[in-house]
């Protein structure tokens, strides 16, 4: 029975990804699907506002501060307008209101995103990987939630903890890979225990995925998340649940689109990327990161997950991304970022740096997916 019901769960997430991904579909309260471009007048906008905050379930101690948010909004509302007047075609990307809109993007960068110094990399075990992959039998169109490797959204809260749900999101789908179990890794486990990272300050997924190579990890049941800077419990992180046996990373220095498609082929793959304005405000189609452009050479500001590939109807290739900004920004959570652009970092530098666990096969793995085109 406890299968069975498990199969129905799977079932019922794929289609809710794959619905998601089909229609565009952005968030789950109505606001967000509402035609922007009719309300312009001062009234207008503010009974919009009204409606978000609704939605949203924003509330503000002080009508100074309501205000405050008020005029914020209303810039992002003109921004996002603005922006989508621009668009060139149905799968060019458009912006939208999210939980984030009262917020600026100065403010928004310090709560979720974080500007890491360079890590010591001397004192790490992974293996520097090849940019050189070459895999000439991968499917042009693959998508890892199709094989039940990738768990639902998560949202990492007021915490600058990406860094530790890109690297769990990668655990939890080599471990389903390999052993047709897909576990709900913890986040919160990295952000306490592991200490060459820095908890809700920031830190890098590859280190993340040394302490794990050492240490084990637990689930997210055994260990909950809290979103906060909490002291590590000895009792629960000694809860290991899955383990690997070593990692793969590169550390700004670009590989190949072709490298990181192979990689991807082969499982869900951490990445570090810049997290633009545009980034925050994301609703649909492909992101070309377009005001990414004077962003320099592999900066970085935020970690996701890339699960898949495919291309449009256009041929416009896209890698499919996992966020951890919960299920109501974006489409149902994830962004799809323009790839083959034939620049070497990539869209908002996807390129620059990555890493991926590693763990024993024991059987020969099976990837279900769509031929839709013949490009890479």
């Amino acid at each position: 029975m406890a299968s069975l019901i498990t199969r129905l769960l799977l079932l019922l997430f794929l289609w809710y990804s794959l619905i998601c991904l089909s229609s565009g579909a952005s968030n789950d309260y109505s606001i967000l699907n509402q035609d922007l471009d009719k309300f312009n007048s001062e009234k207008e906008v503010f009974h919009l506002f009204q409606e978000w905050k609704q939605g949203t379930e924003r509330e503000y101690q002080t009508l100074k501060e309501e205000v405050k948010r008020f005029e914020i909004f209303k810039n992002n509302l003109k921004h996002i307008k603005e922006r989508n007047a621009k668009r060139k075609s149905s799968t060019d990307y458009s912006l939208g209101l999210n939980t984030f809109s009262d917020m600026t993007y100065e403010e928004f960068s310090r709560i979720y995103l974080r500007e890491m110094k360079e890590p010591i990399i001397g004192s790490n075990k992974g293996k520097m990987v090849s940019n050189s992959e070459s895999c000439p039998d991968a499917p042009s169109s693959l998508d890892w939630r199709l094989s039940g490797a990738v768990t639902y959204v998560k949202d990492q809260g007021s915490c600058g903890s990406c860094w530790a749900f890109s690297a769990t999101g990668a655990i939890e789908g080599i471990t389903q890979i390999v052993t047709q179990n897909l576990p709900s890794l913890s986040e919160q486990q990295l952000i306490s225990c592991d200490t060459n990272n820095h908890g809700c300050q920031g830190g890098w997924h590859f280190k993340a995925l040394d302490y794990v190579m050492n240490k084990g990890i637990a689930t997210e049941r055994d260990y909950p998340y809290t979103a906060s800077d909490s002291a590590c419990n000895s009792t629960l992180e000694q809860m290991t649940f899955a383990t690997i046996d070593g990692y793969g990373y590169w550390w700004k220095t670009p590989i190949s689109e072709d490298s990181l498609f192979c990689y991807v082929f082969k499982q869900p793959i951490s990445v570090s990327i810049y997290a633009s304005p545009n980034f925050m405000s994301y609703n649909s189609g492909i992101f070309s990161g377009d005001d990414c452009a004077n962003i320099s050479s592999c900066y970085h500001n935020h970690a996701v997950l890339v699960v898949g590939y495919g291309s449009s109807g256009t041929n416009q290739d896209y890698w499919i991304v996992k966020n951890s900004w919960g299920p109501s920004w974006g489409q149902c959570g994830y962004i799809l970022v323009k790839r083959n652009t034939g620049t070497t970092q990539g869209v908002c530098n996807i390129n620059c740096s990555g890493s991926f666990p590693m763990k024993a096969r024991s059987f020969e793995v099976c990837i279900l997916y769509v031929k839709t085109s013949s490009s890479k």
